[in-house]
């Protein structure tokens, strides 16, 4: 019956094992450094309020309340660091936590924290000391700026194959199949290596494959998100499209005011921070959250003109009209699992260590099928 029966006299299945044994060896090293940053970075925020706790923790004896409004919280980072521009800035997170302010000056980017009730800074955060920043551009950029997240992409590209590899490769025929979902701990360490490789390779299958495909997609959006919405539309996934007057270096109209115009566009939502413009051609964004104040995939989104204060458009993140458009949504919130709690959490870290256990395994096997024969014959070969 061929490759149903009995895959391994098939040629073709042959031709898999060797594009999936070298693949391994080529992105070993890949899949280790890819594995067990991504796990350290789904616990990113819980690492960050670990790191800084008397940044992120209100300390004066209010804490809890919020008395401090974001246009005087942003005009206090103004004075304080001349020179530097805001990005963006978010409100407390929950009762007792600070306010944070991102600001720029050239390539000096400082996270900047305020107390949530009197306003006064705490302090600031430099990223360029900061190991957690290393990680993140380990994970996405390989430290190698554009460069490196090219290579990243291809990386992913190739462990999308080699997913698609191990599946043909795992396939054992039809009597021995279930052998490949199990471990056997009683037998050699040896069988018990290709075991733990051959059943953590199908059980952590369809994540991986989703990591690899959404790792692709975060290089190279434009060719798939094309591809997609030849199909089905993905406007709704996508920021809307306007134009914004240039404004020269003219005064902004009251921030309260256009936050009051975002709160009657959004008025199940509560504002939760803002994206500030980065050019006299960009609009402001105020954030509306429909859920969690950090949840930026169920967020209003509330764009002005701030010279003027007229609303140019409101968009809906996370809510989709179509399958293309929640296609794309969704690649984001699957990748990083941030969005449903500690639970899920702890289950995609847990999983990410399946890349690095893979590699592992994989190289073992690799020693005892080959390498290990041939260094012997070497040794042997020197003794005479």
């Amino acid at each position: 019956m061929g490759f149903i029966d009995r895959p391994q006299r098939v040629w073709w299945r042959m031709a898999m094992f060797q594009i999936h044994l070298w693949g391994g060896v080529v992105l070993c090293l890949y899949m280790l450094v890819i594995g067990v940053t991504g796990s350290i970075l789904v616990f990113e925020s819980e690492l960050e309020h670990v790191a800084y706790p008397q940044l992120w923790r209100a300390t004066d004896s209010q804490a809890g309340k919020q008395a401090a409004e974001l246009p005087a919280v942003t005009e206090t980072v103004r004075k304080e660091y001349p020179g530097y521009k805001i990005t963006a800035a978010y409100l407390p997170d929950k009762p007792g936590d600070n306010f944070e302010v991102f600001v720029h000056e050239g390539k000096t980017f400082r996270y900047v924290f305020l107390d949530a009730n009197t306003g006064r800074i705490v302090g600031a955060i430099n990223p360029d000391r900061s190991w957690l920043i290393w990680i993140i551009d380990l994970h996405f950029r390989l430290l190698g700026g554009r460069v490196g997240e090219i290579i990243n992409g291809i990386g992913a590209g190739c462990l999308l194959l080699l997913c698609a590899t191990g599946a043909l490769v795992w396939w054992a025929g039809l009597k021995h199949w279930t052998r490949g979902l199990k471990v056997n701990l009683h037998r050699s360490w040896r069988r018990v290596n290709f075991d733990l490789h051959s059943a953590v390779g199908f059980w952590t299958l369809l994540v991986l494959s989703m990591w690899a495909f959404t790792g692709v997609y975060f290089v190279w959006p434009k060719p798939i998100e094309s591809f997609v919405n030849h199909f089905s539309s993905i406007a709704s996934a996508n920021p809307p499209v306007f134009v914004v007057p240039p404004r020269g270096d003219g005064p902004w109209v009251d921030l309260h005011r256009m936050i009051e115009q975002a709160q009657q566009s959004s008025p199940n939502a509560r504002f939760a921070g803002a994206f500030f413009p980065g050019s006299d051609k960009s609009a402001l964004t105020l954030l509306m959250a429909r859920g969690a104040a950090r949840n930026f995939s169920q967020m209003d989104y509330v764009y002005f003109d701030p010279a003027t204060g007229r609303q140019l458009a409101l968009w809906h993140r996370g809510i989709n009209t179509t399958w293309g458009g929640s296609f794309i949504f969704w690649l984001s919130p699957l990748h990083f699992g941030y969005d449903w709690g500690l639970a899920i959490k702890i289950l995609w870290a847990t999983l990410g260590c399946a890349l690095p256990l893979l590699a592992i395994t994989g190289v073992l096997m690799y020693w005892n099928r080959s390498l290990s024969k041939k260094w012997k014959r070497l040794s042997w070969a020197e003794s005479q």
